[in-house]
C-alpha cells in the first residue's frame, strides 16, 4: 500500500472508530432517571463533515471531503430491577457517506448497539442521578469493510458512569467517564486498544421547559494496528458542543446542537449539526 492510500485507510479506520461510540455518547441530560414505566422514543439526525485528517499529531489530509448523513432510532424503558431503575434500550443508526477523496459512495445500516443504565441514586426531587451503562455494539452493519463510518465490523462493549447534579434553580451538571473495548476486527483482524472519554456538560434552565447547554468532551487511546503495523495512532481529542432543547409539550422535546473538534492528535478533524426528537410516554 503507497503512503497516500495508507493515509486515506487510516482516516477512514479514525471515522469508523468515531462513529462506533457516538450513537451513544450522553447527551445533557441522558443521566436522568425516570419513573418505572416510562418509555422513550427518540430520532436522531446528524450532519458531520469533515475535511483535515491528523496522523499522530501532524495533518495527514487537507481534502477528505467527508460528508456524512446519519439518522439514528432509538428505544428507551424504564423499569425496576429489584429497587433500582433502570433503562433497557436499543439504538439503530443508518445513513449514507461521501467521500471525495475517494469518490466513493456508500449507504446503509449501521452497527446496532443495545444494552441500558442502572440508577444507585435517582433522586428526582434533588436533581441527584449517579447511573451505570453497559452498551454492546454488533457488527451487523452493511459495506462493514468499506469505510462506512456506521459499520466497524467488530464486537464492542461501552462502559459508563455518569452523575447529575442540580447546582440551583438554574444551572445543573452533568460528569461522564467512559471506557470502550473493543474486539479484533473480524475480517482483517486488526486490533484495538482501548478508548477512555470524560464528558462534562454544564446546563443553564432559562424555564423548566428548555435549556441551554456547554460541553465538553476528550477522548484517549484507541490505537489501532494491523499485522503489527501502526494503522491509526491513539487519540488525544478534545470536542466542543452547544446544546439547545426545549419541551414544546408535555410529550415532546426538540434539541438542537452544534458540535466542533477543537484539538485533533489522531483521525478526522469534524464539525457538525445534529437534531433530535424525543417523545414521551
Amino acid at each position: 500500500m503507497n503512503t497516500r492510500n495508507r493515509l486515506c485507510a487510516a482516516s477512514l479506520l479514525g471515522l469508523a472508530a468515531g462513529a462506533a461510540y457516538a450513537d451513544v455518547r450522553p447527551d445533557p441530560g441522558d443521566y436522568t432517571a425516570l419513573p418505572a414505566g416510562t418509555n422513550l422514543l427518540l430520532g436522531y439526525a446528524q450532519f458531520p463533515r469533515a475535511d483535515k485528517v491528523y496522523a499522530n499529531g501532524n495533518k495527514a489530509v487537507d481534502n477528505l471531503d467527508l460528508k456524512l448523513n446519519a439518522g439514528i432510532l432509538r428505544y428507551v424503558h424504564f423499569t425496576k430491577l429489584g429497587g433500582y431503575i433502570i433503562d433497557p434500550q436499543i439504538i439503530v443508526p443508518f445513513g449514507n457517506q461521501k467521500i471525495g477523496l475517494s469518490d466513493s459512495k456508500t449507504s446503509g445500516i449501521g452497527d446496532v448497539i443495545f444494552g441500558g443504565t442502572l440508577w444507585t441514586v435517582a433522586d428526582m426531587a434533588k436533581g441527584e442521578h449517579l447511573g451505570w451503562s453497559v452498551f454492546v455494539t454488533a457488527p451487523t452493519g452493511s459495506d462493514r469493510n468499506q469505510g462506512f463510518a456506521l459499520s466497524n465490523n467488530r464486537w464492542a462493549t461501552d462502559l459508563q458512569v455518569g452523575y447529575i447534579r442540580k447546582l440551583s434553580d438554574k444551572w445543573t451538571i452533568d460528569l461522564i467517564g467512559e471506557t470502550e473495548f473493543y474486539q479484533d476486527q473480524r475480517d482483517s483482524k486488526a486490533t484495538k486498544d482501548m478508548l477512555l472519554q470524560a464528558h462534562g456538560h454544564l446546563r443553564y434552565h432559562i424555564s423548566d421547559a428548555t435549556y441551554v447547554a456547554a460541553t465538553y468532551r476528550h477522548a484517549w487511546g484507541a490505537k489501532e494496528k494491523l499485522d503489527g503495523a501502526e494503522i491509526a495512532g491513539s487519540k488525544n481529542n478534545g470536542t466542543a458542543m452547544l446544546t439547545w432543547a426545549s419541551f414544546v409539550d408535555k410529550q415532546w422535546q426538540v434539541q438542537m446542537q452544534y458540535t466542533q473538534d477543537v484539538k485533533v492528535e489522531e483521525g478526522p478533524k469534524i464539525s457538525g449539526v445534529q437534531a433530535r426528537v424525543l417523545y414521551v410516554y
